[in-house]
C-alpha cells in the first residue's frame, strides 16, 4: 500500500522546512501503510533543532534520532522531496519510544501488517547495535516473536536479541496495565496483549487531531 498523495504533500512541506528534514516515528509508520490512526501531528528529525510549526492545520514537532540508516528518499506528487526512516529503523525506533508510535496496540497493528520478507534482520542489527541497549534487544526480540509467521524473521535473528537482552528484567512499556512476567525474555508486559493484538488487527482508520 501507498500512503496518499495529501499526506505526501504534508511530508514534503515538514521536510523542506527544517534542516535534514525526515520523517520518524508514526508518520513514518503512515508512510508505509502500517497504521490505524492518522495523527495531525508529524514527528521529524532534524540535525538543528526547530520549534513545533504549523503548516495547514498540521502540526510538525521535533524528535531527533541518535541516527539515520537507510533513509528513503522519494517526491511527493508536485516533485517535491520526502525523506523517511527506512521500514527497519522505523520498527526499531517506534518500540524504542512506544508513544512516539501512537502507543503500544498502534505498534502491535503496524508489526502484525508489516509484509512477509520486508524487513531486513542486517538493517534491523545494525539499527539495534547503533543503539546499544540491552532492554530495546529484548523488546524487539520479543515483538517481532509473535509476528514470526508473517514477518519472515527467522530464529537465529530471534534469538540473538534474546541473549543481547539478557541479564536486566524489562517492560514493554510503561503504564498502568497490569502485567505478567515472560521467564524467557526477562519481559513483563501487559496480561492482556492477545487482546491487544486482536483489537488492533480490527480497528478502522481514524484521524487523531
Amino acid at each position: 500500500m501507498k500512503v496518499n498523495s495529501h499526506i505526501e504533500n504534508e511530508y514534503a512541506a515538514g521536510c523542506a522546512r527544517v534542516s535534514g528534514g525526515c520523517v520518524a516515528y508514526h508518520g513514518a509508520l503512515q508512510y508505509y501503510a502500517l497504521q490505524t490512526q492518522q495523527f495531525n501531528t508529524i514527528y521529524l528529525h532534524s540535525d538543528k533543532r526547530f520549534r513545533p510549526f504549523v503548516i495547514d492545520g498540521v502540526a510538525y514537532e521535533y524528535h531527533p534520532l541518535k541516527f539515520t540508516y537507510n533513509v528513503v528518499i522519494s517526491k511527493d506528487p508536485d516533485g517535491n522531496p520526502i525523506a523517511v526512516t527506512s521500514l527497519s529503523q522505523t520498527v526499531v525506533d517506534c518500540i524504542r519510544h512506544i508513544d512516539l508510535a501512537g502507543g503500544l496496540e498502534e505498534l502491535l497493528y503496524a508489526l502484525s501488517s508489516i509484509p512477509y520478507g520486508q524487513l531486513k534482520e542486517k538493517d534491523l542489527m545494525v539499527c539495534l547495535e547503533a543503539y546499544d541497549n540491552a532492554s530495546l534487544w529484548s523488546r524487539t526480540g520479543y515483538l517481532l516473536s509473535l509476528f514470526q509467521s508473517t514477518n519472515g524473521i527467522g530464529q537465529r535473528f530471534i534469538d540473538t536479541c534474546r541473549i543481547k537482552g539478557s541479564g536486566v528484567k524489562n517492560k514493554i512499556t510503561d503504564g498502568d496495565k497490569a502485567l505478567e512476567f515472560v521467564p524467557k525474555w526477562n519481559l513483563f508486559v501487559p496480561k492482556d496483549l492477545g487482546n491487544m493484538i486482536t483489537k488492533g488487527t480490527e480497528y478502522g482508520t481514524e484521524i487523531i487531531y
